[in-house]
């Protein structure tokens, strides 16, 4: 059983060797959280929970802080969200998706100071900052694929279903100035930033499409797949190295640290994150 798993080493085949840890899983008192995010100032974890369901607009939603031992300090450090998803950080603020606008909280106190409405987003999904603070957030839903970008205060719709080659952009990051992006179809896409130019890094990885996305080295990229896997993809092939669906142990937007080689699951209806070492 995957709960039994979680206590266990796995070794898994990936060029080398992975060794697959659990160092810890939070206590299950988190509300659907849907993504994690490391604050590497502080030495923290920052999780969007949802608190309902992912399109309802019920005022439930919270981010938590949760310590890089799994302990909650903060359960609800900051409040006013719908059903929050993505996370950011930039300039000592924190930028989350949520339904159909972007909020910004200052990290000082957890306040909302600034909403970015977005008339026709339907499901802002995940967010990234780049390193001038160019703001990028995903919305999933199928009536309105596209990437936004926020820049200057100013927020413009940046791709359209056109330019995703009609995919679903779910997970997005910053590799090399190039804009990542995860899609429902399971999809690694690399995008130029001036010239929007797309190219596909590695299509049909997962069973169930690309929720997160992070780079796990310098060829490969490490995916969740919203029912409970995670994978390494490089451009050749892909390896699932955790499988929590069978116990419906979900796996939405992961953070993976490259410095520490800690992997962060967000395990939605499971209420927990679960923290794992994937080191060589």
């Amino acid at each position: 059983m995957f709960k039994k798993l979680l206590l266990a080493t796995t070794l898994i085949s990936y060029a080398t060797a992975i060794e697959v840890a659990k160092v810890w899983e939070s206590e299950p008192v988190l509300k659907v959280p849907e993504s994690v995010l490391l604050d590497n100032q502080n030495n923290q974890l920052f999780v969007a929970n949802i608190n309902g369901k992912p399109t309802d607009k019920d005022g439930n939603g919270f981010i938590s802080i949760l310590s890089l031992d799994g302990k909650v300090k903060t359960l609800e450090f900051s409040k006013g969200f719908d059903a929050p998803k993505g996370m950011a950080i930039y300039d000592n603020k924190l930028y989350v998706s949520d339904i159909d606008t972007l909020r910004v909280v200052d990290l000082k106190d957890g306040k909302i100071i600034k909403n970015y409405h977005i008339k026709e987003a339907q499901f802002l999904n995940d967010v990234v900052a780049t390193k001038d603070g160019t703001i990028y957030v995903s919305d999933y839903s199928p009536e309105n694929k596209a990437i936004y970008k926020l820049q200057n205060k100013t927020m413009t719709k940046w791709m359209g279903s056109g330019n995703l080659l009609g995919e679903r952009p779910n997970g997005v990051w910053i590799k090399d100035d190039k804009l990542i992006i995860g899609t429902k179809e399971g999809t690694i896409f690399s995008v130029d930033q001036k010239s929007k130019k797309i190219s596909t890094f590695k299509d049909n990885i997962g069973v169930n499409g690309i929720d997160g996305i992070s780079t796990f080295d310098d060829n490969s990229y490490i995916t969740s797949d919203w029912a409970g896997r995670i994978f390494i993809s490089d451009k050749t092939k892909s390896e699932q190295i955790i499988d929590g669906s069978a116990d419906k142990i979900n796996a939405a937007d992961i953070w993976y640290d490259m410095k520490s080689k800690k992997l962060y699951i967000p395990t939605f209806f499971d209420n927990r994150i679960l923290c794992y070492d994937l080191k060589k």
